[in-house]
């Protein structure tokens, strides 16, 4: 049993007693894999491709993934969209002034140098995908999916070195998700022949040996049944992180206890599978949690308009935060918010403010007509999320409710329920912010004091964002190795994907689209290399 600080807790609980008469089979390959998600099968094929035999245990009916965005730095794919060129030690940097420093400058220098390698493996998964050139080109007829730039071309005014928050276009969006090219990679792992999928096969706890070595690991296989998976090499957890588990969850962020959650993939019981299982029979053998706080991933997408640039007062009518940050850390400042409740103020100058708006995930930055939309002049189906914005977007947030409208402030204040007096007051005195061309209260840059001075007017509700993961794991570093509480190597076991500790911290930043897929796709592949190479 790990001695930590954490040990007596009820959310670490123990590893269970297992008897010898309950393990119905033993199986024996070089690698174990627990965890058939993005990072596993990634270490699966990787481990397969060098040789080794793999077993790949997952909690599942099937293996999981979600969602398309990869950062993708010097991929050839880059390269078709201009975006090849980059300063990766400058990109590392700013990522650990965004994580106040707490997260592994090794690790990062580690994906920087070997992302855009690992995304281009991947898409052999998915032979002859086909490449847009631009975020507004049209996907081929009947295509399955395609490669998408976000933010391609930028706008205009964009200079990134100018940004006081850094955000680098290297984002691809395999759309409208990277599903079949995750397929297909599980598939190349299994055509090896070395790579053996055992699905609803949920991992109760490692076993290491009396020589320090993790080798290999039980899962359950039904009621009171179990299987043995013999690890020679080594054993590399990918489990995914700890979110659906409440207690671990108000234990190590408890600012987002009580956030909605968005997660997909759930066991033949319907319950959600990211419960921090790696997590937990990690520590059980001796891996040491990571001290640094943990960062959510809850980037706030915002209204129609996006997350950034508009003006946002609280429910007591004041304005509280710089609007030009990105969409992770607005959502950030709202959930610190007492009732965890904002609104987003709009004129009707919106058309020509959003080009000048900061290219962002949550920021909306690309203002087009209906008909550009309708004639087939760009692809139909742009949306916010794409960064794109049009009069009947507005219009069907308006419809739907999502969106207010008035033709006065004093009217669309009265709407929103906040207290009259103070918010108009506030309104006044950013507008008279907006008009010296200087934010004396907050520092937004004068390119994007949009005033709120021409009817008709918008209000938009913010609320907290929708969490999709919790990132805070067991000690590792660039190599994918396990650290125990002595800051001692363990023999044998390797992690990726969320259950890797010292890749984020303090907050999930925006820096690098895309920056948690591609980490747990780079990472995934160094760990099954890294425990295919064992001796």
């Amino acid at each position: 049993m790990n001695k930590t600080i954490y040990e007596g807790e009820a959310w670490l609980g123990a590893p269970p007693e297992i008897g010898e008469s309950q393990i119905e089979k033993t199986l024996e390959a070089d690698v174990v894999v627990v965890g058939a998600g993005l990072a596993g099968v990634a270490a699966a094929r990787a481990a397969a491709e060098l040789g080794s035999t793999v077993i790949l245990l997952e909690k599942c009916g099937t293996p999981q993934a979600r969602s398309g965005d990869f950062a993708v730095m010097d991929s050839r794919v880059a390269e078709v969209w201009g975006r090849r060129e980059v300063d990766k030690v400058q990109i590392v940097n700013d990522l650990m002034r965004d994580m106040a420093y707490k997260a592994s400058q090794s690790i990062l220098r580690r994906w920087a140098d070997e992302a855009g390698e690992a995304f281009d493996w991947y898409l052999e998964g998915y032979p002859g995908i086909p490449v847009m050139r631009t975020t507004a080109s049209a996907p081929p007829q009947g295509a399955e999916c395609w490669l998408q730039p976000r933010r391609c071309p930028s706008p205009e005014t964009f200079e990134n070195s100018t940004e006081r928050f850094r955000c680098y276009q290297t984002t691809a969006w395999v759309r409208p998700t990277h599903i079949p090219v995750f397929r297909g990679n599980l598939r190349l792992a299994m055509e090896t022949g070395r790579v053996q999928c055992l699905c609803d096969a949920p991992v109760v706890k490692l076993l290491r040996g009396a020589d320090g070595r993790v080798q290999g690991a039980v899962a359950e296989t039904g009621p009171g049944r179990y299987l043995r998976a013999a690890a020679k090499k080594g054993v590399v957890l990918s489990t995914g992180d700890y979110m659906s588990n409440a207690a671990m969850l108000r234990r190590f962020c408890p600012g987002m206890a009580d956030t909605p959650q968005l997660w997909l993939g759930r066991d033949k019981n319907r319950v959600p599978c990211n419960t921090g299982d790696g997590h937990r029979m990690g520590m059980w053998v001796g891996a040491k949690l990571q001290d640094s706080p943990h960062a959510p991933c809850a980037h706030h997408m915002g209204s129609v308009f996006g997350a950034s640039g508009f003006v946002l007062l609280n429910t007591r009518g004041l304005r509280f935060v710089n609007e030009d940050a990105p969409g992770q850390q607005i959502g950030s400042q709202i959930e610190s918010l007492p009732d965890k409740t904002a609104w987003q103020f709009v004129d009707s100058g919106w058309p020509r403010q959003v080009k000048r708006v900061h290219p962002n995930h949550g920021s909306v930055c690309f203002s087009v007509t209906d008909e550009e939309l309708e004639d087939g002049t760009l692809f139909s189906k742009l949306s916010t999320i794409d960064n794109y914005i049009s009069p009947g977007l507005v219009e069907k947030a308006v419809a739907a409710g999502k969106l207010l409208r008035a033709a006065t402030l004093e009217e669309l204040v009265e709407r929103t329920g906040l207290p009259r007096e103070q918010a108009l007051a506030s309104l006044a005195r950013y507008n008279a912010l907006c008009r010296a061309g200087r934010d004396l209260d907050y520092g937004k840059r004068a390119l994007r004091l949009f005033p709120v001075e021409q009817g008709p007017f918008y209000a938009a509700k913010f609320v907290p964002a929708t969490m999709i993961a919790v990132m805070g794991g067991l000690e590792s570093d660039e190599e994918a190795r396990c650290y125990d509480t002595e800051g001692r190597a363990i023999p044998g076991l390797y992690v990726a994907g969320n259950v890797q500790g010292n890749r984020f911290s303090v907050d999930y930043p925006l820096t690098v689209p895309g920056l948690s897929h591609s980490i747990a796709l780079t990472f995934g592949r160094i760990a099954g290399r890294s425990a295919a190479l064992q001796k």
